[in-house]
């Protein structure tokens, strides 16, 4: 693990790097379109919830990020959680930056069930706890066609951890956001991943989902999009790659769209 001020070098090196990338992205994505006009959206969740294997209880704020400009895309969150009185919180970063082949291509990729192939990157990093830690991705990602405004994806990335004594691996995580509309004002919403995330050394193959189920409290009111209640199950099997060690947190969840 890095100090904070080798990992603060290392990750002014690896945002240095994104920014290049995402710079000639846009220029690529200038050309093939006179004007692009960014699309994003943000959220803020708000979770609490206890361990079901004893009475441990944990308290989360979390800020999603996401959206896409030309050939560029990218997702992003940052998580602050600690216990229930989020007294000296930890602050856990990922960022995921990508390259759509098609429209940086011009060209259509779709195939059978696939809409797109992209170029995927991302950083993963920890600050608190008794070490900070850093992990950085790299690797092609898969997007699948679904019905309506659905998302469904399959990130195949280069795991390397900060750290001489860890060796790269794979990361496989498929991930999804369905709309589940039952009427115009009962709307549904499943979200969620899941990580696998191989042998790095000293550590041991983990994996680790968190599903998300929603309804749309928004539109109840006649506001859809806005205000979602729901729980998210947090399940982790060998956490940070310890043999053995499982964490399994059931939460309640409200998350605002900004």
């Amino acid at each position: 693990m890095f100090q904070r001020n080798s990992l603060s070098s290392l990750l002014c090196s690896q945002f240095l790097g994104f920014r290049l990338v995402v710079a000639f992205l846009i220029l690529i994505a200038g050309q093939a379109a006179a004007q692009v006009n960014y699309k994003g959206g943000s959220n803020v969740q708000l979770l609490y919830g206890h361990s079901l294997q004893g009475s441990g209880k944990l308290a989360t704020i979390t800020l999603e990020h996401f959206g896409d400009y030309g050939a560029f895309e990218h997702f992003g969150f940052a998580d602050l959680f600690n216990n229930a009185s989020l007294a000296g919180p930890d602050l856990y970063l990922e960022w995921y930056p990508k390259i759509s082949l098609s429209r940086a291509l011009g060209t259509s990729l779709q195939f059978g069930p696939l809409r797109d192939v992209l170029i995927g990157s991302g950083i993963n990093v920890l600050f608190g706890g008794n070490e900070d830690f850093f992990a950085s991705v790299v690797g092609p990602v898969f997007k699948f066609k679904v019905p309506g405004s659905g998302l469904v994806q399959l990130e195949t990335y280069y795991y390397r951890q900060n750290g001489a004594e860890f060796q790269g691996t794979y990361q496989i995580t498929p991930s999804w956001d369905i709309p589940l509309p039952l009427s115009e004002t009962v709307r549904f919403r499943f979200r969620g991943f899941m990580d696998f995330i191989g042998d790095r050394g000293p550590g041991t193959t983990q994996y680790l989902t968190q599903p998300q189920f929603f309804i749309d409290a928004g539109s109840l009111r006649g506001k859809p999009g806005r205000v979602y209640v729901g729980s998210e199950w947090r399940y982790w099997k060998n956490v940070v790659g310890i043999a053995g060690l499982e964490e399994s947190i059931l939460q309640a969840n409200i998350l605002f769209s900004l």
